[in-house]
C-alpha cells in the first residue's frame, strides 16, 4: 500500500482541550469587557443627561445589555474561531472544503488537501485517507486510529482514519460526506487510467499483430507473386510452353494472398456480425459439432455499438471453444440481452451469459489465453466479463458489456 503524504503542511494541531480552554477564556473576557463597558458607558450617559443618579439607568442598561448579549457573542465567538482556525458549524467547514476542493487541479491534489483541512477542522493528532489501494496521510495516526468508513451512493469507496480526541458527529458526517464524492471521483480518475493505458496497449499490440501478418505472411506472397509474374513474362518469347505452368503457380499465389487478406478482415470484424448482425451471428455458434447449444435473446440486439458486437461475439465464441473442448457438457445456454434502467433511461449495457452443465472449473484455475482474452476485450468496452461456477453444476461466464449514452 503505497504512502503519500502532502508536501505542504501547515502547523500541527494543538490538543483540542487546551483549544476549548483557550477559546472560552478569549470569548467570554472579551464578552465580559464589551458588556461591561456598554452597561458603564450607558449608565454614565443616562446620569449626566438626569443630573443625577436615575434608578431607572440600571434598567435600561441592563435591558440594552440583555439584547445585545447574544450578537455580540455570536460575533465574538466567530473571531476568536478565525483567529485560531476553528469552525464549529459542520455546514461552514464542509462548505470550505468543497470550496477548496473545486480550486484543485485534479482528486488525487484535492485529496491531499482534503485531508489537512478536515485535520484542522477535526482538531485531531493525525489524518488519513484510504482511497484505493494508496493512503494519504498528514500527522500521526497513532497504534489505534478511528476508522469511518466512506460511503458514495451506497458503495464503499474508502475509509477515513483519525486519532485524537472524538469529534462532533455532525462535523464527521458533514466531512465524511465530502470526502466520500472526493474518494469516488479519486477512484474514477484511477480507473480511467489504467483503462486508457490499456486501450493503448491493446492497440499497439494489434498494430503489431497487423504489421506482423502483413510483413511475415502477405508480404512474401505478394513479392513471389511479382516475381513469378516476371519469370513468365520473360519466358513468353524465349520458351511459351512453360509459361502455362507458370500462371498457374500465380494462380495458387493469388489464392494464397486472398486468404491472407481475408483473415486479416475476419481478424478486425467477423463477417457473420456484418452479414447477420449479433443475434444471428450468437445462433451461428450453435451449430458447431459438440454439445446441445440453446440461444436464448431478450429484446432486440440491433443498435448495440460495434465494438461491443465484436467483444459479445467473441467472447461467446471463446466460451463456446472451451466448453467443446474442456466441459464434458450435454447441454449450453447463451443468453443475451439489453438491460436499462428504465424504458426513457439512456444507456444501459449488453449481458452476456454462457453456461454449460459440465464439470466445472478445476480447482487451482490458471488464467490461460482464452480466459485472458474474455476479460480483455470485455475491459476494452468498459465493462467486465466474470468466470465462476455454475449454481447446481457447471461453468457461467458472464459479461456485462456498457452500450454508450444514447438510447435506441
Amino acid at each position: 500500500m503505497a504512502v503519500t503524504t502532502p508536501p505542504a503542511q501547515p502547523p500541527a494541531a494543538r490538543p483540542s482541550g487546551v483549544h476549548a480552554v483557550l477559546n472560552g477564556v478569549l470569548v467570554y473576557g472579551a464578552l465580559a469587557l464589551v458588556t461591561g463597558g456598554i452597561y458603564s458607558g450607558l449608565t454614565w450617559l443616562t446620569g449626566t443627561l438626569s443630573g443625577g443618579e436615575d434608578p431607572v439607568a440600571g434598567l435600561v442598561a441592563a435591558l440594552t445589555v440583555g439584547a445585545i448579549f447574544r450578537p455580540v457573542r455570536l460575533r465574538l465567538q466567530r473571531a476568536v474561531d478565525r483567529l485560531l482556525r476553528v469552525e464549529h458549524d459542520p455546514y461552514r467547514v464542509a462548505d470550505r472544503l468543497s470550496r477548496t476542493l473545486q480550486e484543485a487541479v485534479d482528486p488525487a491534489e484535492g485529496l491531499a488537501t482534503a485531508v489537512v483541512l478536515v485535520r484542522q477542522a477535526l482538531r485531531a493528532d493525525g489524518v488519513a485517507v484510504e482511497v484505493h489501494g494508496s493512503t494519504v496521510t498528514d500527522g500521526e495516526l497513532g497504534e489505534r486510529p478511528v476508522e469511518t468508513p466512506l460511503v458514495w451512493h451506497g458503495e464503499p469507496v474508502g475509509r477515513l482514519l483519525s486519532s485524537g480526541p472524538a469529534p462532533s458527529p455532525d462535523l464527521l458526517n458533514a466531512l465524511t460526506q465530502q470526502l466520500a464524492e472526493l474518494a469516488h471521483a479519486v477512484r474514477l480518475t484511477a480507473d480511467l487510467r489504467r483503462s486508457r493505458e490499456h486501450i493503448l496497449t491493446t492497440r499497439e499490440e494489434e498494430r503489431r499483430r497487423l504489421r506482423r501478418d502483413l510483413h511475415d505472411g502477405l508480404g512474401p506472397t505478394l513479392a513471389s507473386l511479382a516475381m513469378t509474374v516476371d519469370e513468365a513474362r520473360i519466358r513468353l518469347e524465349r520458351d511459351p510452353e512453360a509459361v502455362e505452368g507458370l500462371l498457374i503457380r500465380v494462380r495458387d499465389q493469388m489464392g494464397t494472398a486472398i486468404i491472407d487478406v481475408r483473415d486479416l478482415v475476419y481478424g478486425l470484424r467477423p463477417p457473420a456480425l456484418k452479414d447477420l448482425g449479433l443475434a444471428g451471428s450468437l445462433r451461428s455458434l450453435a451449430d458447431a459439432p459438440g454439445p446441445r447449444v440453446d440461444i436464448a435473446l431478450a429484446g432486440p440486439l440491433n443498435n448495440v455499438p460495434p465494438a461491443v458486437e465484436v467483444a459479445a461475439y467473441r467472447i461467446a465464441q471463446e466460451a463456446l471453444t472451451n466448453v467443446r473442448r474442456h466441459a464434458q457438457a450435454t447441454t449450453t445456454l447463451v443468453r443475451a440481452e439489453v438491460v436499462r434502467a428504465n424504458a426513457a433511461a439512456a444507456g444501459g449495457e449488453l449481458r452476456l451469459s454462457i453456461a454449460d452443465d459440465g464439470i466445472g472449473l478445476p480447482e487451482k484455475v490458471r488464467g490461460g489465453v482464452g480466459l485472458l482474452s474474455m476479460r480483455e476485450r470485455a475491459a476494452e468496452t468498459g465493462g467486465s466479463c466474470t468466470i465462476g461456477p455454475r449454481p447446481g453444476g457447471g461453468t457461467e461466464v458472464v459479461a456485462r458489456l456498457p452500450i454508450g449514452t444514447e438510447a435506441p
